[in-house]
């Protein structure tokens, strides 16, 4: 039918322009945060388009609720103040069909929430978890290194610097490099030596039998002693290995976000598990309580502004969400049942939305 192709054509127009510039902040913020710990060196720069590119998937099923919601929202608002839901009406094209339309539009932007909530997402979750295991992670802590900065370890106890990084940011040129180590004297009194390293190269390997990480430091000078006192070594060397502390490359994930789909429904009873499930098929169901809400929300009066809906509809987005992820806290808590669960958020707006219905829009009933 040409109305029905003709809505559902604006409903995924505007969902579509919805959906990239939504994507687009949400991925810069997350690109902003992951150039971030690249700066400080919490994860290395040859794996940071990785990290944002794992995030595509979940946003993208965290945003088609909202954007098929304020799709809705616009389209049907914009019908409604210039009149043309009057006229296809009066041509016979109901509140019921108008209705079934949007079933339609909403099963099938459902149906790819669920494909990436249930399916997709746990896979990409564990083949990040994977990443940031592996060497490509963790081996080259010089990938990490920012020329020209210091950079302290997380516990202090490792300043770090470099001049200069090669094209392939394997070798490091005039490094300086500082360690401080604990030590118990004859009167049980911690004394803190600092080692300093200066070195014209540095370079990165890992020991094959011990598999711990040394920082290779060539043609350079030791210092050792306590700082504010004059009894200090100095040593010329040629080659100087530096056992470098294990960066903290990881960051931090739910644990169950990696899990399968079947392994949370077979583990079902533990109320985290559940709760991550619950969480999956709640954004799915989300996607249909915002659609519906949208139709009753986003009735204008002729002429007047489609966007002054945005701000009540938002809010009532937030409060959906919010009590949402308070519903999958508490369960996770254990302090609501399984039964329970996230379903009591759905089932307060599922009433919402027929109040809405019932109260403001009876006609709704008789079409």
């Amino acid at each position: 039918m040409i109305i029905t192709r003709y809505l559902t054509r604006e409903i995924l127009q505007t969902l579509l322009s919805v959906i990239v510039i939504l994507l687009l902040a949400f991925l810069s913020q997350q690109m902003v945060r992951y150039l971030n710990y690249a700066a400080i060196g919490k994860i290395p720069t040859n794996v940071m388009l990785t990290l944002v590119g794992f995030e595509i998937p979940y946003l993208l099923s965290l945003l088609l609720p909202l954007g098929l919601y304020l799709a809705i929202l616009l389209t049907f608002g914009r019908l409604h103040a210039d009149h043309e839901l009057s006229i296809l009406q009066m041509c016979g094209f109901g509140n019921k069909q108008l209705m079934r339309l949007t079933l339609r539009v909403t099963g099938l932007i459902t149906f790819i929430i669920l494909l990436l909530m249930l399916w997709v997402n746990p896979i990409i979750s564990a083949k990040r978890q994977q990443l940031m295991s592996s060497d490509e992670a963790t081996l080259h802590l010089i990938q990490t290194i920012v020329p020209g900065r210091f950079q302290v370890s997380p516990d202090g106890a490792h300043v770090m610097y470099v001049e200069k990084l090669s094209r392939d940011r394997e070798r490091a040129e005039n490094v300086f490099l500082a360690q401080e180590k604990k030590i118990v004297d004859e009167n049980d009194q911690t004394q803190s030596p600092w080692m300093v390293v200066f070195a014209k190269l540095g370079y990165q390997v890992k020991d094959k039998i011990s598999k711990d990480q040394f920082f290779v430091t060539t043609d350079g000078y030791r210092y050792e002693g306590i700082p504010g006192q004059s009894d200090y070594k100095i040593i010329q060397y040629k080659n100087y290995f530096v056992r470098i502390p294990q960066n903290d490359v990881r960051i931090t994930h739910p644990e169950n976000e990696a899990l399968s789909s079947q392994k949370l429904w077979q583990d079902y009873a533990n109320p985290k598990r559940a709760a991550e499930l619950q969480w999956r098929l709640s954004i799915g169901i989300s996607a249909v309580v915002l659609a519906l809400l949208a139709i009753p929300l986003s009735h204008v009066r002729p002429r007047g502004s489609r966007y002054i809906i945005l701000l009540p509809a938002i809010l009532i987005y937030v409060i959906y969400i919010n009590l949402l992820f308070i519903a999958r806290h508490w369960l996770e808590q254990d302090l609501t049942s399984i039964m329970v669960g996230l379903w009591w958020v759905h089932s307060l707006f599922i009433l919402l939305i027929l109040g809405l219905l019932f109260s403001h829009h009876k006609k709704w009933i008789k079409s």
